[in-house]
């Protein structure tokens, strides 16, 4: 009989525990703004236990099922401060108020390689850029033009106005003279490849020869191929005490880029139409000729031409003709996320077609991304991530070069009175004063690069431990990065320049495959140990892999119509091979007191075949603090919500450039017999990478319920063991050996400031000013003072030497006695000095982006951009005026110091023209020019149709958006050339701002609508 109770005892409470289990409650309710009470589209709502949710649908309500009796939920939005909300079976209609988050105290930012933490904690100055401040204003060819102006301590240079992207981004100043100066880019956990490969149009164009070795072939940024409609965050690690957990491969800063990610719930659609048309920013004009100076310029030639233009009344607009197409623009994005409690989708496809201000060059990409969320059970959840990028790009024929080929190069020796269209047979004149018809080889040459790419991630993670004070979870992360490149230049045998050579006609064609691969292995422990106290301990181990092949084929002579490279007279090929292998391990350790004490410590070693030791491993360590005194008892200051101090210091590496630590051999031929010999350039079995130490200190406060909130942050940074050349005696066979040594510093201040001046009902207004400002120097040169970009002296030249800016520009200049006279020799001759006539560093950079919200739908945004400083050497117009063609040539308005003219002796009525050719080989002043600028970045307005409006038309369109924007809609700045952000060489870590018949910028109109559903 008790064994009988025992059983019935038993099973009762068996069904009682399986009823509760499967108890299920409905809670339903709506989210709002808590100051307008404006209904937010969009919010998750998320069970705090098993984090399954749904979303606010298009009246901010949800509908969320929950098992047992009562649970948590967690309502977060972006821009708001999250909330967690008590519910049982007795809930109903419930109403969450959501406050702003001015502030961004709530933003989560990741702090390593597998944690995170909120910014009101944060240690760092890491900037974050979410998905509405990237894309809310307006479109962008590329993701690399929508970061201008956005974030604090960034110089950002265009290396071409050309489609397709191609930019330079240093983030608090030069870190590096010889090695990698661009940030490290890690894309959902993908090590992403950002080399700017060169076209090879330098064989045709010559313009790495004479003056600068360096390439010119205007190349694009691979991280031109990310689709930016589909980013939802981006976190900038400026310094190494915030990036040294990425150790010798993070020393120019980290760019880490997460995608978005699907919810669960009912499916929802998005459909976006950008459509629009661009112009160049700023035209320069021609000259007006007159018979007698056009003869002065072009000879009898010139006259006779002149003259048959004037009495035929035409007179030519090559501005307008080249650059004066109003190129359309468009794109289409269609995204859908869905999924269910345990399964989430995001699927997302764009279609992109830009044409350039050149007719024939424009820009065209399709991509497809699917990222996959799968919670296979309470600890294991797996993460794919994958997109597919195809590209077209036609950037034309620009910048620098020494055989009068390029646009621009042609441009210049182009007076407006003779004529280089085609006639009815579409036969093109020759150019009487050039080598080559820009029309002709624009209209005839093809310059295309196209790009396949594939971006795969996967991130698995599995919770080992889950106890109440203890949790343990173990992350892997792999990814593959892999694209090929092709570049294919075509210049027919009937070009001007081409019927001039021996073997007419020439093709270019540039075969490029990268594969870069990685992994991480990673253990997170989480103690809490009481109430006030936590700690998150991380460790793990990382690789990374880079493989490169290029192969560059040059054919001249090419037999009749054909395209295939070995259809030619003769070919050439060079090949380009690139391994690396990098392995690493890292360990962190976090401490949290009661949200008031937050510290941080951790090391990065790594190793790499790029050190002259392989197995040599380099240790990066890294310690912040962080102290919220608002957390203090007894803190009592009314008004202030947060006042947070900081301070940070970490180190990091840069490696070497590819074969510094070998002795590379060269083909030979001698007597028909083939072999090798050594190159000029010795390598070195101890190289070892560069090191960058920084500390950086700063405060973050915020008053009155978000009002206001500002980040203040001062830095310094120490770069030791920099990579440098240095010459060899004769003797050794030898001409240049790379080592590490010197020294370099940059200090800098980064100041924003955020306020929510307005925020009504029917009104809102936030704006954010941001300030940045750094000095670089020399500290230390165990070598002679050498130049590292340019023309030589006597056209302006950046020069590294102790004691000075690392972006100093030196030039030639008269020499002045005290009293401000020139200083001359027995003879009466000026002596001429070399001393530093400008800096390619700004003063100074300010940005300010307000946006307005008015009666809850209209949105109106714009971005003020201002760079005070900052020179560039403008030689385009050198070139203008070398030809005679110069617009301002004839006026009078230019003025020099007075020893200047004395030197060169010129009046203040010399014709402006003969004044700058007068300076040559006296004074380089004229083509140093100031750069400062005001720009309008963007601005955008916007109408989204009322949700009760929808409501009434149909039950499933959640949204309607339409549109105007434009970007670079005006630019004040007075520097003498089409564009004041210009940089003819590329990604030079010392070298920007350097201008050479360039393709001009551009500025863009878009028209949007988008409908969600």
């Amino acid at each position: 009989m008790y064994n009988r109770y025992k059983s019935l005892l038993a099973l009762a409470i068996m069904l009682l525990y399986s009823n509760i289990a499967l108890a299920q409650f409905t809670v339903t309710g709506s989210v709002v703004d808590e100051r307008t009470g404006e209904l937010l589209v969009g919010a998750n709502i998320f069970h705090a236990e098993t984090s399954t949710g749904t979303t606010t649908d298009v009246d901010g309500e949800f509908t969320i099922e929950l098992p047992g009796t009562e649970a948590i939920l967690r309502i977060s939005y972006v821009g708001y401060i999250a909330k967690n909300i008590n519910v049982d079976t007795n809930t109903e209609n419930l109403v969450v108020e959501l406050s702003s988050d001015v502030a961004n105290l709530e933003e989560v930012v990741v702090t390593g390689l597998a944690s995170s933490i909120k910014r009101e904690n944060l240690a760092n100055a890491v900037t974050s850029i979410s998905s509405a401040e990237l894309r809310g204003t307006t479109q962008s060819q590329t993701l690399s033009s929508d970061l201008y102006g956005k974030i604090p301590g960034a110089n950002i240079s265009a290396n071409s106005g050309a489609p397709g992207g191609g930019i330079s981004m240093k983030l608090r100043g030069v870190t590096t003279i010889n090695g990698s100066s661009e940030p490290l880019y890690i894309v959902d956990g993908i090590y992403l490849n950002n080399d700017a490969i060169p076209n090879g149009s330098n064989a045709v164009t010559a313009a790495a020869a004479g003056g600068s070795a360096s390439n010119q072939d205007n190349p694009v940024n691979r991280i031109a191929d990310l689709n930016p409609d589909e980013i939802a965050s981006i976190e900038i690690l400026k310094g190494a005490s915030a990036a040294a957990i990425y150790g010798q491969r993070a020393s120019s800063g980290v760019v880490i880029i997460q995608t978005k990610r699907g919810s669960g719930g009912q499916p929802q659609f998005s459909v976006s139409q950008s459509v629009g048309f661009n112009t160049i920013i700023k035209k320069l004009g021609a000259r007006d000729f007159t018979a007698q100076t056009a003869e002065g310029a072009f000879g009898p030639t010139g006259l006779t031409l002149f003259n048959e233009a004037q009495s035929s009344g035409r007179f030519l607009d090559y501005e307008e003709l080249m650059y004066g197409q109003e190129g359309m623009l468009a794109r289409t994005q269609i995204s859908s996320s869905f999924g269910n409690e345990s399964t989430s989708f995001y699927i997302s496809g764009s279609l992109q077609d830009d044409e350039g201000i050149i007719p024939t060059t424009g820009y065209e990409k399709q991509s497809i991304r699917a990222n996959i969320d799968h919670r296979f059970t309470n600890d294991l959840n797996i993460k794919v991530s994958s997109n597919y990028i195809h590209s077209e790009t036609f950037r034309g024929l620009t910048n620098n070069d020494n055989t009068g080929t390029t646009f621009g190069v042609s441009m210049v020796a182009t007076p407006n009175f003779i004529d280089l269209r085609p006639d009815a047979n579409r036969i093109y004149p020759n150019h009487p004063f050039n080598s080559a018809n820009q029309l002709q080889t624009r209209d005839l040459f093809s310059n295309g690069e196209f790009v396949n790419r594939i971006l795969t991630s996967v991130e698995v993670d599995y919770s080992i431990i889950q106890q109440s004070k203890h949790a343990l979870n173990f992350r892997f992360t792999g990814g593959v990065d892999h694209f090929s490149q092709n570049n294919k230049l075509v210049f027919p045998s009937e070009l001007q320049f081409e019927q001039a050579s021996g073997a007419p006609g020439t093709l270019i064609e540039t075969n490029t495959n990268n594969l870069n691969t990685n992994t991480s292995a990673l253990l997170v422990h989480n103690f809490t140990a009481s109430d006030q106290l936590s700690f998150v301990s991380q460790a793990g181990y990382t690789s990374f892999n880079n493989d490169q092949n290029r192969v560059l084929n040059v054919s001249n002579g090419v037999l009749g119509t054909q395209t295939n490279v070995d259809q030619a007279v003769s070919v050439r090929v060079d090949q380009t091979k690139i391994f690396q292998r990098d392995r690493g391990f890292f360990f962190q350790e976090e401490v949290n007191y009661a949200d008031t004490y937050i510290a941080t410590v951790g090391l990065r070693g790594d190793k790499s075949d790029r050190n002259g030791d392989v197995n040599k491993i380099y240790l990066y360590p890294k310690a912040s603090l962080a102290w919220n005194i608002t957390n203090e008892n007894f803190w009592s200051a009314d008004g202030i919500d947060n006042l947070k101090f900081r301070v940070a210091y970490g180190q990091t590496g840069n490696l070497s450039t590819f074969g510094a630590k070998f002795t590379s051999l060269a083909p030979s031929n001698t007597g028909g017999l083939g072999g090798v010999l050594l190159t000029n350039i010795r390598g070195v079995d101890d190289i070892k990478p560069e090191r960058q130490k920084e500390i950086e200190a700063g405060f973050d406060i915020s008053v009155k319920d978000g009002f206001a909130s500002l980040e203040l942050t001062v830095y310094q940074k120490q770069i030791e063991d920099m990579l440098l050349q240095r010459e060899l005696e004769p003797s050794t066979g030898f001409s240049f050996e790379s080592f590490n040594a010197g020294k370099m510093r940059n200090r800098g201040i980064e100041v924003s400031l955020n306020l929510l001046p307005v925020n009504k009902r029917n009104f809102n207004w936030n704006t954010n000013i941001n300030f940045w400002k750094n000095v670089s120097k020399v500290t230390d040169l165990p070598v002679p003072a050498f130049d590292v970009g340019g023309f030589g002296t006597s056209l302006g030249v950046y020069r590294i030497e102790e004691g000075k800016s690392a972006t100093q520009i030196v030039g030639l200049d008269p020499e002045v006695d005290g009293n401000g006279n020139l200083v001359t020799d027995t003879n009466g001759n000026p002596n001429i000095l070399t001393k530093k006539l400008g800096d390619g560093e700004p003063d100074f950079q300010m940005s300010m982006q307000n946006e307005f919200k008015i009666f809850r739908n209209v949105d109106f945004s714009f971005l003020l951009h201002w760079k005070q400083g900052g020179d560039m050497i403008n030689l385009t117009e050198l070139l203008f005026d070398l030809n005679g063609t110069t617009p301002d040539y004839d006026d009078t308005d230019l003025t020099f110091a007075e020893y200047q003219n004395q030197a060169a002796g010129i009046t203040d009525d010399t014709p402006n023209g003969i004044k700058r050719l007068s300076l040559l080989g006296i004074s380089t002043d004229q083509f140093v020019q100031d750069a400062s600028y005001l720009r309008l970045r963007e601005i955008g307005l916007y109408y989204n149709v009322p949700s009760a409006w929808l409501a009434n038309v149909s039950n499933g369109i959640r949204g309607i958006r339409l549109g105007a924007s434009a970007t670079n809609l005006f630019t004040v700045s007075p520097y003498r050339s089409y564009d004041p952000e210009a940089s003819n060489f590329g990604n030079q870590p010392i070298a920007q701002g350097i201008e050479v018949a360039p393709y001009p910028s551009s500025k863009q109109y878009y028209f949007h609508f988008k409908i969600d559903f």
